[in-house]
């Protein structure tokens, strides 16, 4: 069995989001979901979703500490399940996933390139702690490690995996800097880059598209450059913009 498995915290605004989420995911997946959700928004989710597991964690202080809520999935009995796919809840799912679990075979992080095959962008604090040598930045040249983005990935359910969760959840409790990371993108891309443990070839721009903006004028909702995959509306900050573009999308294509 596989799960989809998403987290949702500090803003009421990404329970909004992850109706439309998980309603999409609904049309083409039949799935084991599990929502990670703040204490205090476990009662809203409950009426809301229904045949969903939905698990308390501690409420978020921040948009950063709720997002970090996804690394914690391992505190949590999934031990039924042999795949696991993590979904922002600011994704529009208009895809069957059995091609992405059928791909996850290692032990490995399975993600989506999120700057391509530049590695300029290894140096920058969304996706570094801004301390690789110039040893580290050599290592992911020669290997071809390129950023991960962290708004989807997928896993194996194995003792190996929850132990590199667990490594990563250390890492930031450990972490003696401030300001210099991004969410916990930065950590897991330090984490598994550094030991060359990513796939970014299974969520490829084949399935999934990011930084969804505002729909362009000459726009063809059914164009199949945005159809048929994972719509992602990660370039917008506000939840109020991120909603409103989602259920824009929703009303004109599902009709």
């Amino acid at each position: 069995m596989n799960l989809v498995y998403y987290t949702v915290g500090y803003n009421s605004k990404y329970i909004d989001m992850l109706e439309i989420s998980i309603n999409s995911l609904r049309r083409y997946n039949t799935i084991d979901i599990l929502i990670i959700a703040d204490t205090s928004m476990v009662s809203e989710c409950t009426k809301r979703f229904k045949n969903v597991q939905i698990v308390a964690c501690d409420d978020s202080i921040s948009a950063m500490d709720s997002s970090m809520k996804k690394l914690q999935i391992f505190k949590y009995d999934i031990s039924k399940y042999e795949k696991v796919l993590f979904i922002d809840s600011d994704i529009f799912v208009d895809i069957n996933l059995d091609s992405i679990f059928s791909n996850i075979t290692t032990n490995k992080l399975y993600s989506y390139a999120e700057q391509g095959n530049d590695l300029s962008w290894h140096t920058q604090v969304y996706h570094s702690l801004l301390n690789y040598t110039p040893t580290d930045l050599a290592f992911f040249k020669d290997n071809k490690i390129y950023v991960l983005n962290a708004g989807i990935f997928g896993f194996l359910n194995t003792p190996i995996m929850k132990e590199h969760f667990d490594n990563i959840l250390e890492l930031i409790k450990n972490h003696t800097g401030t300001t210099n990371y991004w969410y916990e993108q930065s950590f897991m891309n330090v984490y598994f880059n550094l030991r060359n443990l990513t796939d970014l070839t299974v969520i490829n721009n084949s399935n999934y598209i990011m930084n969804f903006d505002s729909v362009p004028i000459k726009f063809s909702w059914n164009s199949a450059k945005y159809r048929n995959k994972l719509v992602h509306f990660s370039i917008h900050r506000s939840a109020d913009i991120k909603l409103s573009e989602m259920r824009r999308w929703v009303r004109n294509i599902l009709i």
